[in-house]
């Protein structure tokens, strides 16, 4: 253990993480002719962006191009209703008036893009809405377009130091003065800069810290890779945390207990399992007391669906009988699977065996009658009843009285026992929100003023979302996430230069 060394390195900007934002801020300042240096805790470039499928735009070429006549004003609007007015307008405005020529300009570092028309959403709720299903810029052959946009970086000078870790920032006369950092070997860095922009990318992997900030331990996560460093440096360093929140994301059937089997596609939400087909219909939908609580309709749209999830702890669960179970094994359901999310497993399964292997999983509960499966499930067993009684009235009559479902998902009633309860629970892709930033991404202090050299972007930087969901516009926090980075990367290079002329 003694051969752990301290280093120092000097540097204009220091960039802390590689995801969409750091990426894009390094660039952006390096264009200016600042010397900089990127850290990154992972081996390679990319961090949670790199997960995501696109860039959210407005009036973009690709959209000309289509013959849609955006408007970033409409898109501006929107956001802001859908955000009810709680987001930093001034930011907001910035990120959507910027984001096109983001786009190109990222084109333009090596990342190929294919527009997603609106009719081929995957979220079948924003087939008539263009802002939200066909803005959505999405990223092609991934791993070649991160090696490019790396190349185009190194290039043009960016120093990348992989395998290391943001500790802390340091501070001189009130003003950030670089940073700390460690690397995978255990040795200390001392990095001096004139500005830093972090970009560590939220809390994901804090699944205590997610748990009290979402009220719930029943989320899932999908695995990702930042802690919250950077986030902690800022605030030590003076920041305030306005609305930092799990990025809510669909619902998933639960882990099953008995087998531990793991691949790489469950890191992205995906299940091979066919039960996916009844997670991704909307079935009839209770909490963990027997009531229902939504129009189960928001399983055609990610962020409504994990929303209205989360609204009842994070855990609900989808109710079937025999006769719809036998339906999807003969192929011959009627509603329209939603893709939202990861999307359902397709092909053809003997639905009684795979809900019979949910029991013993441990995943799902079965009564031979509902006061048994209430009580199998823990539920109350006169709410439940009375719960089954008015959805088997609405599905008859064709008409939801209480909570408006659409009459084609009015499908499948639940009379024919056996009865089975499957656990549905919302899922999240690392965390969005963050501390107050200005529409330069400049770092705030509580009394609104910046914090000399420090800048932000992406998932740690507060005042684009509403506080504790996001809003549903497809590619949206990806998109911010470059954008916002570019302009952080920008503000920082611009800070430096006005501080020189100041010294000079």
């Amino acid at each position: 253990m003694n051969n752990m060394t301290t280093k120092t390195m000097n540097t204009d900007v220091l960039v802390a993480g590689t995801g969409g934002t750091g990426l894009a801020a390094a660039y952006a300042a390096v264009e200016k002719g600042l010397k900089v240096l990127v850290i990154e805790k992972q081996p390679q470039i990319g961090g949670n962006t790199k997960i995501s499928s696109g860039f959210f735009a407005i009036n973009s070429k690709e959209q000309q191009a289509a013959g849609m006549h955006m408007s970033t004003k409409e898109a501006i609007a929107e956001l802001a209703s859908y955000n009810h007015y709680l987001s930093n307008g001034a930011l907001l405005a910035r990120i959507v008036n910027s984001s096109a020529d983001t786009l190109a300009w990222l084109e333009g570092m090596g990342m190929e893009i294919k527009l997603n028309p609106t009719a081929n959403t995957t979220q079948f709720a924003h087939r008539d809405n263009d802002y939200r299903g066909g803005s959505y810029h999405m990223y092609q052959h991934k791993d070649e377009s991160y090696q490019r946009v790396q190349k185009t970086l190194e290039d043009a000078g960016v120093q990348f130091q992989f395998n290391t870790t943001l500790t802390d920032l340091t501070m001189a006369d009130g003003k950030v003065t670089g940073a700390t950092a460690t690397t995978a070997d255990g040795d200390d860095l001392i990095i001096k800069a004139q500005a830093v922009v972090v970009a560590t990318g939220g809390y994901g992997a804090d699944a205590k810290k997610v748990a009290k900030t979402m009220h719930t331990p029943n989320l899932r996560t999908l695995g990702v890779p930042n802690a919250g460093e950077g986030m902690s440096a800022m605030v030590k360093a003076g920041a305030t945390d306005i609305d930092s929140h799990a990025l809510i994301h669909a619902a998933q059937l639960a882990k099953s207990k008995v087998t531990q089997k793991t691949s790489a596609k469950h890191l992205a939400g995906f299940s091979s399992n066919a039960l996916t087909q009844l997670l991704l219909t909307p079935q009839l939908w209770v909490n963990m007391k027997g009531l229902r609580f939504t129009n189960e309709d928001v399983v055609y749209d990610t962020v409504e669906w994990a929303n209205a999830a989360w609204s009842q702890g994070g855990k609900y669960l989808f109710i079937v009988d025999q006769a719809t179970l036998d339906t999807f094994t003969v192929d011959q359901n009627s509603e329209e699977v939603s893709q939202a999310g990861p999307g359902a497993a397709t092909g053809r399964g003997d639905f009684t065996k795979l809900a019979e292997e949910a029991v013993k999983g441990e995943t799902a509960f079965k009564g031979n009658t509902l006061a048994e499966l209430a009580h199998n499930a823990g539920l109350d067993t006169a709410t439940f009843e009375k719960t089954v009684q008015a959805y088997n009235e609405a599905i008859h009559a064709k008409d939801d009285t209480e909570y408006s479902k659409s009459e084609k998902s009015l499908a499948y009633s639940v009379e024919n026992g056996p009865f089975y309860a499957f656990i549905s629970q919302a899922a999240y892709l690392g965390t969005v929100g963050g501390v107050r930033v200005d529409e330069n991404l400049a770092v705030l202090d509580d009394n609104f003023k910046p914090i000399p050299g420090l800048y932000t972007g992406g998932a740690n930087a507060g005042g684009y979302y509403e506080g504790h969901s996001y809003p549903a516009y497809e590619g949206l926090a990806s998109g911010f996430t470059w954008t916002s980075g570019r302009i952080a990367g920008t503000s920082a290079a611009d800070y430096i230069k006005n501080e020189a002329t100041v010294t000079n």
